[in-house]
């Protein structure tokens, strides 16, 4: 009876342990595309100012 409740502990806690390591790649993803999407946004500013000092050379 004690090996199947120790069992029982060790099925419970291997099966928590997963879904919180599931829970976190999650949130790491989740952080990640944050992190591309800013990344993104400041490469298209950068070119935006790029052609915007291309236009004021050029006297427009």
């Amino acid at each position: 009876m004690v090996y199947i409740m120790v069992m029982v502990i060790v099925v419970a806690a291997i099966g928590s342990d997963t879904i919180i390591k599931m829970k976190k790649s999650s949130v790491e993803e989740r952080r990640l595309k944050i992190e591309e999407e800013k990344l993104a946004i400041q490469r298209l500013q950068l070119e935006m100012k790029r052609e915007q000092e291309k236009l004021e050379h050029h006297g427009f």
